[in-house]
């Protein structure tokens, strides 16, 4: 999840120990890699766990014989590793450098993964005894509040075309949302959710940092408000919802997934999620490159932090099928749960 940050702070630029035996970079080399092992040091969230004097020395080895910040790519990943955080990564020229971790095991669903390469859009429709299904996959806006109130006028506009005096309970299914930018989804949904605090981030050592919430149905990070929706239809916290979950639910999509941990008369059904709950800021080097990194943990409403996957309340692996519902192994649980439900009111 990409942690909201409306303003970046640029750091200068710090000497680094460097073994005696190195022979210089350029200057513009050795600015880049000095600034991208500060920004590591100081933000990243295992940051304590790495000898720094070594790292840096060994980096340093690595780069012999650079002339340009190209040549200097392959050592990213190499330095991710070495802070074991696959959610982050460089950006130079428009493309990614990342630690690929290995410990991964590689997702073997082929439905979700192939419905996922059609870059599916936000679908909605009103199944059989008023239960109104939302598919939220991720999303690519900005970090603009222009961008994130456009992106969450989407999310509303979706709901608002189910006819909702009809809906007594509700499926959110976040199998494809493999993350974005997370105050639009949770603004959207904010009829669905409620009110009040959802989450927030904390530290390695649990310290709070900035909290979410949704108020009268608009996002906030702390006292930021970060959209500006009209109220267009009741708040239906009371209603029952199930949220369907996949390995390829990710970064905010898993963030949705926790601001939904807590809420009364949920259940979670399908597979655990990818694990990338961490949050990530980004920070400039030069030139339109920068540094995202994995700086903070994510927590619920009840302060239970997530250092991996979220495990559904019922484990159903496979029998997805995003054409037809009625055949969906997950969806077909869901509205088993729903019926049975104590409170379907408006």
């Amino acid at each position: 999840m990409k942690k909201l940050g409306l303003s970046v702070l640029l750091l200068a630029a710090t000497p680094a120990a460097r073994a005696q035996t190195t022979a210089p970079l350029p200057d513009s080399v050795q600015t880049f890699l000095d600034k991208s092992l500060t920004l590591l040091q100081t933000y990243s969230l295992e940051r304590n766990t790495v000898n720094w004097p070594q790292l840096r020395q060994a980096v340093y080895q690595k780069a012999q014989g650079a002339r340009t910040v190209r040549e200097l790519l392959p050592l990213y990943p190499y330095l991710f590793e070495q802070l074991k955080d696959d959610h982050g990564w460089l950006t130079y020229q428009d493309k990614t450098y990342k630690w690929r971790n290995p410990a991964r095991v590689p997702y073997a669903n082929a439905v979700v993964k192939a419905e996922l390469a059609k870059k599916p859009g936000i679908r909605v429709r009103l199944l059989p005894r008023g239960v109104g299904y939302i598919l939220l996959p991720g999303n690519s806006a900005g970090g603009s509040l222009a961008q994130m109130q456009a992106a969450a006028q989407v999310v509303q506009d979706s709901l608002c075309r189910l006819p909702v005096a009809k809906v007594r309970a509700w499926i959110i299914d976040l199998r494809l949302n493999d993350g974005g930018a997370m105050a639009p989804m949770l603004a959207g949904l904010a009829p669905l959710i409620g009110e009040g605090h959802l989450g927030g981030f904390v530290d390695k050592d649990g310290k709070p940092d900035e909290q979410w919430y949704l108020r009268r149905q608009n996002f906030y990070l702390d006292s930021l408000k970060v959209t500006n929706l009209t109220e267009r239809f009741a708040a239906r916290p009371h209603q029952p919802v199930a949220v369907l979950l996949s390995g390829r639910t990710a970064s905010s999509g898993e963030i949705v997934a926790i601001s939904l941990r807590g809420r009364p008369l949920t259940r979670f059904f399908g597979e655990p999620t990818y694990g990338a709950t961490t949050a990530n800021q980004s920070y400039p080097i030069s030139g339109g490159a920068y540094l995202t990194i994995a700086g903070l943990l994510e927590t619920d409403r009840n302060g239970v932090v997530y250092k991996s996957s979220l495990v559904p309340d019922e484990l159903i692996t496979g029998g997805d099928d995003f054409t037809e519902l009625a055949k969906d192994a997950k969806v077909v649980a869901a509205q088993k749960w729903l019926r049975t439900s104590p409170n379907r009111r408006k």
